[in-house]
C-alpha cells in the first residue's frame, strides 16, 4: 500500500482546491499529476489512499476518474514524517535503471563511430546510384 505523508496530503488538497477554482469542476488525476510535477501513477495511487481516510472522493466517470476535496481535517492524521517502504525502494531502484539504460542509449547513439559508419553507408550509395552507367536500351524487335 502507498503510504502518504501529511505534506503530501496538503498538497494533493491544496492541487484540487486551486484546479476546481481555476477549471470550476473537479480535476482529473492527469491535471494534479501536472500542477504538482508528479507522475499519474504516483497520484492515482496517493489518491486512493486518501479516498481510504475519508480526505478525498473519487468521481469516475466514463471518461475520466476527478477528485473531491471531502474531509480536509484527516490530513492531519497523516503521519508528518516519511517512511519509506519496500515499494518506494523498489520503484526508485527501477527509476534509478531506467536513467543508467537510456544513458547508454544515448552514449550508443552519440558515438562517433556509429556517425563515421552511417556517412560511410551513404557515400557507397549515392557512388553507386551515380556511377549507374546507361547504356542504349536493348531493341526489342531484335534488329540493331
Amino acid at each position: 500500500m502507498q503510504h502518504v505523508t501529511r505534506e503530501e496530503g496538503h498538497l494533493m488538497v491544496a492541487a484540487i482546491r486551486v484546479l476546481g477554482h481555476r477549471h470550476n469542476c473537479p480535476p482529473t488525476i492527469e491535471a494534479i499529476a501536472e500542477l504538482l510535477d508528479w507522475k499519474p501513477e504516483v497520484v492515482r495511487l496517493k489518491a486512493v489512499v486518501l479516498h481510504e481516510v475519508g480526505v478525498l472522493s473519487l468521481i469516475e466517470s466514463a471518461y475520466d476518474h476527478h477528485l473531491e476535496v471531502r474531509g480536509h481535517l484527516e490530513v492531519e492524521k497523516l503521519t508528518p514524517e516519511a517512511r519509506t517502504t519496500a515499494m518506494d525502494t523498489a520503484m526508485a531502484e527501477f527509476d534509478r535503471k531506467k536513467e543508467e539504460e537510456q544513458q547508454k542509449m544515448e552514449l550508443l547513439f552519440k558515438d562517433a563511430d556509429h556517425e563515421r559508419r552511417h556517412r560511410q553507408r551513404m557515400q557507397e550509395m549515392d557512388g553507386g546510384l551515380f556511377d549507374f552507367e546507361r547504356g542504349k536500351p536493348k531493341n526489342p524487335f531484335g534488329n540493331d
